[in-house]
This record gives structure tokens, sequence and C-alpha cells, in this order.
């Protein structure tokens, strides 16, 4: 048995089906129609490299953190040796400048670096810990790449060197810019539809951490000065687009409808079934009982205006018409006549 609260559940999801499946009125409209191309993706690290112990010492310190740029020039942690390690306990010596100052002509501590710029992905070391040779201490890639999807609904829009905005979808006010390179078909000479992919390299100066999701925009076409209407308006048959549009009529029948404004000659229709009208009501004959009203008072049905003007005025008879016996008999139709 279904309760009142189920009862005005299943009664509101009614409604909101009915509401979504309403047409709703809109206007075709002139101005500038721009191709919005959203686009998602990750940022991926690239030619990952492990930078590995060459001496056999303890780590007297560690000067970098992770998910940041070095450079080349920059030490990543500094190694010293089991006689400089020593020393260095015997005489207290913390300050890494002390150090080099004043051991360097015999125990030069070992600097840990990259090769090149490099991102720093891992680090495994921890200070006054001991390692052998080939202790792998950090792992870094040389670039970062902001992988970019497109769906293949969008594909055929995008191409290299076009203007790409994105932004993390976690700081949606980090905007950055940067173009279309490296844009590939995921399938090629094959009879379906691919998406796309594109790279783009980042670069100290302006980068997503790896496993960042974006998403951004790109905006390969503008048109200025167009007629445009909202795409759902469109109805697709065949290879073939129909808008339906406001006319005015006229006279209707069970099967033709008299168009008066709206549309020419000769345009192509699209006449729609029932399962694709979602909810419109389709046009039809009704009985125009305004008409109905006129005819009965002996106006035109077709003179909206009869009625307005007042009745025509009663035609005296002629020689030879028949008069109508006019005398009063009453409520009682039988009754004698007065």
């Amino acid at each position: 048995m279904l309760t009142l609260t189920r009862v005005k559940t299943i009664l509101a999801a009614v409604l909101l089906v009915s509401s979504a499946n309403a047409a709703t009125p809109s206007k075709v409209k002139r101005g500038d129609l721009e191709i919005k191309v959203k686009v998602t993706g990750t940022v991926v690290p690239d030619d990952i490299f492990r930078i590995k112990s060459t001496i056999e010492g303890r780590v007297e310190s560690v000067l970098t953190s992770t998910y940041v740029w070095r450079g080349a020039d920059q030490p990543l942690a500094f190694l010293a040796h089991k006689e400089l390690a020593a020393m260095l306990d015997s005489k207290g010596t913390q300050n890494v400048d002390i150090m080099e100052d004043r051991w360097q002509r015999v125990y030069r501590p070992t600097a840990a670096r990259c090769p090149t710029i490099c991102f720093v992905l891992k680090s495994f070391l921890k200070a006054k810990t001991w390692v052998k040779p080939e202790t792998v201490m950090f792992e870094a890639a040389g670039t970062l790449k902001l992988v970019g999807r497109v769906r293949p609904e969008d594909a055929t829009w995008i191409k290299d060197g076009q203007e790409l905005i994105f932004w993390p979808l976690n700081d949606p006010k980090r905007i950055l810019k940067g173009r279309v390179t490296r844009f590939i078909l995921d399938i090629q000479g094959e009879k379906v539809t691919p998406g796309a992919t594109f790279t783009l390299i980042m670069s100290p100066d302006r980068y997503f951490n790896p496993g960042t999701e974006w998403e951004g925009q790109i905006i390969p076409l503008s048109k200025k000065d167009v007629l445009y209407v909202p795409t759902d308006a469109l109805v697709h048959d065949g290879d073939a687009v129909y808008l339906p549009v406001r006319v005015s009529t006229g006279i209707t029948t069970f099967g033709l409808t008299q168009i008066t404004a709206g549309v020419d000659e000769k345009r192509e229709i699209l006449v729609l079934d029932d399962a694709q009208l979602h909810g419109t009501q389709r046009h039809k004959q009704e009985a125009d009982l305004e008409a109905l009203r006129r005819q009965a008072r002996g106006l035109s049905p077709e003179d909206p205006g009869a009625d307005r003007r007042g009745a025509a005025p009663a035609k005296k008879p002629g020689k030879h018409a028949e008069v109508l016996d006019t005398t009063d008999y009453g409520e009682d139709p039988y009754a004698e006549p007065q």
C-alpha cells in the first residue's frame, strides 16, 4: 500500500521528468560565434632518472625538498667520506660552508647533483645516515608534461600551434597559457571517430605538480556577425538539419493547415512522429466555439467582427413572401389565442 509520502515522491518524479521534456522557446540571434573546445588532462613526469651515491660515506646534509626544480649547479646533498666524517665529529662542526673551507684541501665533501636541470620527485636520504656506493639517493624527472585529452567530436578543430588556457581543477584561479604541441589522433587509418591527445612541456616558471588534474579551453575558430540558434533546437534527420520555427496559421483541416507568415514557399520541413515531440503538442483541427456562436446568431463564421457590429436588420418580406403567424400563445403552447 502506498503511503502519502511515497505518493508525493512519485508525483514529484513525474513532474520533474515532464518539465525536463518540455519545450523551451528561444530566438534566432545575430552576433559573434566562437568554437570553444574544452580539454582535460593530467601532468606526468618524463625522462625519469635516479641519482646514486658514488662513495661510501655519511649524509651530512640534505639540501632539497621534493617536488621542486633544481639546477645542475645546485647541490641536492653533501656526503662525507669516513675520514672526513670522523674529523667533523671530533671538531663538532655542523656548518657545510665551514666544513668545505677547512677540509677541502684534504677531504672535500661529495655533492649530489642533477646532471642538468631536474624536477625532484623523491628523496631517500636522511641526515647522518650512512650510504654505500650505488645507493639510490634521489629520483628526478628531466621534464614535466601537460598531457591533454580531446573528445572525438572536437578533434577536427584542434591542431598544433593553437593557444591554450588551462588551470588546475583544485585551483581554477591559477590560469596559465600555452600552445598545443605534439597533437596526435588516437587511431589513424581506421573507420572510427578517434579522440586525440596533445603534449605541452612545462617549464620551471610555469608548471603544475605531477598528478595534477587540469582542464582548459581552446578557441580554434571565431566567426563575426552570424546567425545562430541553440544547438538543442536543431533536429537531425539523415543528412539534413531542421529548425522548428514559429509560424502564423490560417485555416486548419484534418490533414492541412494554411501558413500565413513565418516560412517561405518550397522551404523544406520535417514532420515529426509522436515519439519525437517530447512533450510538445501537435497542431490539429479543433472546433471553433466562437465561430459556432456567431453562426448560431446568423453571422458569418469567417467574420469575427460581425458580432461587434450588431446583427443585420431584418429584411421586409417580399410581395409574394409568406408572412409567419406572430400571435403570442403565452407560456402554454396549447393555450387559447388571446
